[in-house]
């Protein structure tokens, strides 16, 4: 490689994602005016053999002028990743680091990478302005053409497109033994998105077959296969071609995890409906409602048994709001051969059942779940849920439980946990007290979660997890408390006494407590602040809420995060040593003080933390935070 390439991209990856790198790659050298080349790896007895020339694709002159082509995956000592570091840096300073000579790397696949103060409507003409530069070989040039005028021939203007996933989901194994809803999309949905437009409707797909089920007669749905030379073309030139065609489509409906309809989206101007989110409210109730009653009542109107089973675990979430859980049961719960070819249905049908107030039912689906062959982790945790809510025991333990699935990875999704977790902390039990979860926060924060399928009040768990959460250990998670609220949605309940105090606090002033559960909510706020990085903000809030009440033990524990989250351990310690003497049995505590000890790498000191707090409650089960964390400072003593 030549010296002078400042930039490199590079994908062990389908055609799609190594286009997308590409341009990255282009539109960064041309902006910032230096030398870039994408690595294009040719390995003919590799995972991608029809991959091994991109002048199958491309023409010699383009390939010659942006391309390197490379016979094993390239050493990228020395390169900084790009993608990573765009959020953190504007472009003055990745010019400024270029210039110093430093090197970067590009391995985006269905994204544009975009510095911090660069404008997003401006990236998105560039993209496409690079893409304009591919230069395709004269043949598929020639079959792009033609595509296209077959598309022109069918009149009504711009095309609109729909990317029908099904394919490994439906019949492949493992992928069909799990839901995958971020990537299925049931027929009904799709067929709304269709309702709104009057002209020609492009539907790729990777089972040309569920289009022809779908589109039930519709002369405006053109098949994408139909519109090229199939045999004439390999798999990865027909992906090419595909993806330019969605490229020129006015709107995609897609699911939320399409990541080719994300990459039209960069090289083209198509707008992405992510499906069914994307739809209005009265749409998606209409959807929803749709798909229940075809799963209840014409089990066999669906393309093959796995779209019945996608759709079904769409159906379970509406049921419970829709009354008719019970009626989901009744249609599915029984049919053995079909819970078994696909058992993530028993997680759902359980779920349904226990909703419906039919606990043996719920407790066998559950089981039977558990004991199933082929069953996958993911969907082990529901069925778990359903168990521990319908069946007797004492309620210490259950108090336990709840904590040990809410900290421990994803053992918490779905609509059972928020809803126990309202009615445990609402019940001031030992978890609301080892929490230290004030209850004038519950009516603020408690909600319906028609997403979840939850028809009753529950208490979003982020709202639990965010004074500990050094527990979460999952960076999914951790992504998830930072997004899901925004910060905004998650201080609104407090907005106005929030924005007077810390105006009054500004002035160096010491303003009262805004009303008897000021100091609950404006404290909850704090932890948002620092959540979200704005220590300042929150240690002035939480100094100020100290002064006035210096004896809560919840206040000196999120001073202790604030210190910690800012790099000052020695206070960090010291206010976590304040909380911990303040609530000496407290095992979260202890469990907490563990955790930060592990985090500077003093397995000892960890263990000893953690033993401690085994002692105050050995149903209490978090090690594995502990484990995590020590894992992460000193692999070898994890």
């Amino acid at each position: 490689m030549a010296k002078d390439v400042a930039l490199i991209g590079f994908r062990q990856d389908r055609i799609g994602a190594r286009l997308i790198c590409l341009l990255n790659v282009m539109r960064l050298a041309r902006k910032f005016g230096v030398r870039g080349r994408y690595l294009w790896l040719s390995q003919p007895d590799g995972p991608y053999p029809e991959l091994v020339d991109p002048r199958h694709f491309l023409t010699p002159e383009f390939v010659a002028a942006h391309i390197e082509i490379v016979d094993e995956a390239p050493s990228r000592a020395g390169w900084q990743n790009v993608r990573a570091a765009a959020p953190g840096m504007n472009a003055a300073g990745f010019a400024r680091a270029l210039a110093d000579g430093r090197r970067y790397e590009c391995d985006a696949m269905s994204e544009t990478v975009r510095f911090l103060d660069e404008d997003p409507a401006e990236v998105a003409a560039e993209m496409r302005a690079v893409a304009q530069d591919l230069q395709l070989s004269p043949r598929l040039a020639r079959a792009l053409d033609e595509a296209r005028r077959v598309i022109a021939r069918a009149g009504g203007g711009q095309p609109i497109a729909i990317h029908v996933r099904r394919g490994d989901i439906l019949d492949g194994d493992p992928w069909s033994y799990s839901s995958w809803s971020a990537k299925y999309v049931p027929d009904e949905f799709f067929r709304i998105f269709i309702a709104r437009h009057r002209g020609p409707v492009i539907a790729f797909s990777d089972t040309p077959a569920a289009v022809a089920h779908l589109r039930q007669g519709d002369a405006r749905v053109l098949a994408a296969d139909a519109l090229l030379d199939t045999a004439a073309l390999t798999p990865a030139e027909r992906d090419l071609l595909e993806l330019l065609l969605m490229a020129g489509c006015a709107e995609v409906g897609a699911p939320a995890q399409s990541a080719f309809s994300r990459a039209a989206a960069v090289i083209g101007d198509c707008r992405i409906l992510p499906l069914p989110n994307g739809l209005t409210d009265a749409e998606r109730r209409a959807g929803y409602d749709a798909l229940l009653e075809r799963v209840i009542a014409r089990p066999d109107s669906f393309f093959a048994s796995g779209d019945l089973a996608q759709t079904a675990s769409y159906a379970a979430r509406h049921a419970a709001l829709a009354g008719r859980g019970s009626a989901l049961v009744d249609a599915l719960g029984d049919r053995q051969d079909l819970l078994e070819r696909f058992p993530f249905l028993y997680r759902e049908l359980a779920a349904a059942a226990w909703a419906a107030g039919r606990t043996q039912k719920a407790r066998r689906l559950a089981r039977q779940g558990l004991g199933s062959a082929l069953i996958r982790n993911r969907d082990k945790p529901l069925c778990r849920q359903v168990l521990l809510v319908t069946e007797a025991q004492d309620e210490a333990a259950l108090q336990a439980a709840f904590l040990n699935m809410v900290f421990t990875g994803r053992s918490a999704d779905g609509p059972i946990m928020p809803q126990l977790g309202l009615r445990l902390l609402a019940g001031g039990g030992r978890a609301a007290r080892e929490l230290g979860f004030p209850p004038a926060l519950l009516p603020l924060y408690a909600q319906a979660d028609p997403q979840q399928g939850a028809a009753e009040k529950a208490l979003p768990l982020w709202a639990v997890r965010i004074d500990w959460a050094e527990f979460v250990r999952d960076p999914g998670l951790t992504s998830e408390m930072l997004l899901w609220p925004d910060m905004w949605r998650k201080i609104r309940p407090s907005a106005e006494d929030l924005a007077e105090v810390e105006a009054a606090l500004a002035q160096g002033g010491k303003p009262d407590l805004p009303g008897q559960d000021g100091a609950a909510r404006l404290g909850f706020c704090a932890s948002v602040l620092r959540l979200h990085g704005r220590l300042r903000r929150a240690m002035l809030l939480l100094e100020w809420l100290d002064d006035l009440r210096p004896g809560d033990f919840l206040t000196s524990k999120r001073l202790a995060d604030a210190c910690f989250a800012a790099g000052n351990r020695k206070a960090g310690w010291r206010w976590l040593e304040k909380a911990q003497a303040l609530a000496p049995d407290n095992a979260m505590l202890r469990l907490s003080r563990a955790i930060r000890a592990a985090e500077a790498g003093d397995a000892a000191r960890a263990e000893g933390h953690r033993r401690a707090a085994e002692a105050a409650w050995p149903e209490l089960q978090l090690e594995r935070s502990v484990r995590r964390a020590l894992h992460e400072q000193t692999p070898g003593q994890a």
